[in-house]
């Protein structure tokens, strides 16, 4: 992971980890129609009832297709090549791909084949390798089918419903669409650490139970990873090798050296063909099919090598494949309807062959980590758990704060009593003259509400979301009053920090799981039902998305102004993304309602908008260092804000914040003014009324003014007389 600083021609696993760019590089919005807006509700009805049918009849159709081709070709070899060919992205020294290619392969339609696979009695598992055109239509078929499972649960019905039950059946396939394809909860160097650190202190009892510690499972699949990774490489570098060669007599010598044979087997291969009649490129595809029937060397685990290279002994390594693993048949009386929302091979991704034990898929078990270790540590120790998750959760937030805020002070366990009832504030920092309100909430999310049952998913949202909004919102309205009087109160004692210093309080809620990334807006529940009269919703995301925005955001004083102008933004538009695709939109934005004007818009799609950042992390992880993506602000605002955080003056933060209200754009314009000026200024500099002031007049919804006063050394005692009249002209629009 942390091999080498470049790196060429890398292949790598691919987990399953909107808007158009305007000419000046800036987002801009492109508003759609709904597709049947132009249909009356009969017509919507039928339309609804015609997609369904025939994705109830496709779901049948195709699902029967594929087993019927699993009884006829080796399965092992269809999936190996599946996996080679779709689930592999590139790496060079301008990092990793990202792919984002519509109706493409992923994870998510292996894992559902694999789970196929173990259905099968080992009598009618097919044997012939499956062609290139098999490969294809089975690839085809996956996709259509894994899209039909989706549609087919349409009703008609729904056309003539309730805002509200329109609302919650939303939310419900929300969540069963996340179960079926989002694999990704965090960046892999993430996952990795986060799990690690969780479940090492099970690590003793596990050993002694099972034969394997948690360590030493997430360290066997993290080899394992890395060596499926450097076999899949290796395999498209010897392709590329033979693409270079130019004779096909010598290309089909090297192809039989590069599988093993001799001189003899590559001279009767030849004789097979006529030579003069076969192009060199047709000859090259030729022998890269016959060469891919051997894809399943890259995914037999070879337990010397893991041995090895994650350091474990023979007893550990078969205790963790025969911990993780299917046998063959394994999966006969499972029902396979269920394999989209609750498939199997998520705990145990492994199958046991009469070849060896076989894994395509060795990141898949970082996808459910959480799920997989929970339940294997719950059947020994329960309670020991729920309790670790919940003191592990707070104590990384607070190493994830004291990172990027060394100074920062806070408290973990704040109990405080509003109307003689004792509450708990899981954790309160102070960062300068901001007091952040951090509620932790590491409850899991259970299987049915994945699979959309709304019960379950109402239930995990009052605890997760709404009960620690309004938690914080209640010690908020404590802090607002301490703060308005004067005299000494009971939180003098209680907080770190005077409480008259505090003068911004932000609320965050940070969970351990992903909540189907509807974390990020809240939005969507508004019209359910399930939200409280006069809810008011704060930035909630889950631990790895709070680390990023901590780590992604190089100037501290951006970090608050994020979590502010997220809080802003609650409840005011509606995202469909990702705390990571928000993210990415601030980058673009600073997300100032000068850029985000949106307001006849009921959703704003932000899909996407985390590729940058994707690509870094990602890039990252597999060791290729490439720029970091960064927010578009200019230089003079990265120097002024690296003088306030060096300075840290009293309240630089809230100074930080204000300046961060200026979009890039006007950033841009307003340094471009500056410059200009400057060069004015030069040459009148000495005429007692010249002009030196440049005041950056506010949008009406903001309620400051910035005023940049020009001068030079030698005018310098003139300072105070140029700020007092930059404050008044700043002062003159009514809203600042």
């Amino acid at each position: 992971m942390k091999k080498r600083a470049k790196q060429s021609n890398k292949k790598k696993n691919n987990q399953d980890s909107s808007r158009n760019k305007s000419a000046d590089s800036f987002p801009s919005v492109t508003q759609f129609k709904h597709p049947l807006s132009n249909l009356n509700d009969e017509e919507r009805k039928k339309f609804v009832e015609k997609v369904s049918t025939e994705s109830k009849k496709k779901l049948v159709e195709y699902s029967q297709d594929i087993e019927n081709t699993l009884r006829e070709y080796d399965p092992i070899t269809l999936i190996s090549i599946l996996s080679c060919y779709c689930l592999t992205v590139g790496g060079g020294d301008n990092g990793v791909q990202v792919r984002e290619e519509p109706d493409m392969l992923s994870q998510s339609h292996i894992e559902y084949l694999q789970a196929l696979v173990l259905t099968l009695s080992t009598d009618d598992i097919g044997w012939m390798p499956p062609t290139p055109e098999v490969v294809e239509s089975t690839r085809q078929k996956l996709i259509v089918l894994s899209q039909s499972f989706h549609f087919s649960r349409m009703n008609s019905d729904l056309v003539e419903s309730s805002e509200k039950e329109l609302a919650i059946t939303q939310i419900q396939e929300s969540f069963r669409g996340s179960t079926q394809v989002v694999r990704n909860w965090g960046y892999f160097s993430q996952v990795r650490n986060i799990s690690m650190e969780l479940y090492s202190p099970f690590d003793e009892m596990l050993k002694s139970k099972i034969g394997c510690s948690c360590t030493e499972i997430i360290n066997f699949f993290e080899t394992l990873t890395e060596i499926t990774e450097d076999n899949v490489t290796n395999r498209f570098k010897n392709l590329s090798k033979l693409k270079r060669i130019k004779s096909k007599e010598k290309l089909i010598i090297e192809y039989c050296k590069l599988i093993g044979q001799s001189e003899e087997y590559a001279e009767t291969f030849k004789e097979n063909f006529d030579l003069n009649k076969i192009s060199q490129k047709n000859l090259f595809v030729m022998l890269m099919s016959h060469y891919d029937i051997r894809s399943d060397e890259c995914y037999y685990i070879n337990n010397s090598e893991i041995k090895g290279r994650a350091r474990l002994d023979e007893e550990t390594v078969l205790s963790i494949l025969k911990l993780l693993s299917y046998d063959l048949e394994g999966l006969r009386e499972a029902k396979k309807e269920y394999f989209f929302l609750d498939n199997p091979v998520w705990e145990k991704p492994i199958i046991k062959t009469d070849k060896g034990y076989f894994c395509a898929l060795p990141q898949l078990f970082f996808s459910f980590i959480l799920t997989t270790l929970d339940e294997i540590i719950e059947i020994y120790d329960k309670k020991g758990l729920h309790q670790r998750r919940a003191d592990y959760l707070e104590i990384k937030i607070d190493e994830i704060v004291k990172r990027r805020f060394p100074d920062s002070k806070t408290i973990s366990g704040l109990k405080w009593k509003k109307d003689n009832t004792e509450y708990e504030t899981d954790l309160i920092t102070f960062i300068d003259s901001q007091a952040i309100i951090i509620e932790a909430k590491s409850h899991r999310i259970s299987k049915p509400a994945l699979r959309g049952a709304p019960n379950r998913i109402k239930r995990h949202l009052t605890e997760i979301l709404v009960d620690p909004s309004i938690q914080s919102v209640r010690l908020k309205d404590e802090l607002d009053k301490a703060r308005l009087n004067k005299s000494s109160n009971e939180w003098d004692q209680k907080l770190p920090v005077n409480i008259h210093e505090i003068h911004n309080i932000i609320r965050v809620s940070v969970s351990l799981e992903n909540f189907a990334s509807l974390q990020a807006s809240l939005d969507s529940f508004e019209k359910t039902g399930w939200l409280p009269h006069d809810f008011q919703a704060c930035p909630s995301m889950t631990l790895a998305d709070f680390e990023t925005v901590f780590d992604f955001l190089d100037h501290p004083v951006q970090i608050v102004h994020y979590l502010r102008r997220r809080t802003d933004l609650e409840g005011k538009v509606s995202f469909k993304g990702d705390e990571l695709d928000l993210l990415g939109l601030y980058r673009e934005t600073l997300l100032t309602d000068e850029e985000l004007s949106f307001d006849d818009l009921d959703n704003v799609i932000i899909t996407g908008m985390s590729k940058p950042l994707d690509k870094y992390y990602i890039s990252k992880d597999q060791g290729i260092e490439i720029p970091k993506p960064a927010p578009k602000i200019t230089q003079r605002f990265k120097d002024i804000f690296k003088q306030l955080e060096n300075r840290s003056t009293p309240r630089w933060t809230e100074i930080g914040c204000i300046l961060n209200q200026i979009s890039p754009r006007n950033q841009i314009e307003l340094s471009k003014h500056i410059k200009n000026f400057s060069k004015i200024v030069q040459r009148t500099w000495r005429n007692e009324e010249h002009n030196n002031l440049i005041v950056f007049n506010p949008p009406e919804n903001c309620e400051y003014s910035l005023a940049v006063a020009l001068f030079k050394n030698e005018n310098s005692d003139m300072r105070d007389h140029f700020i007092n009249r930059a404050t008044e002209e700043a002062l003159t629009p009514e809203n600042t």
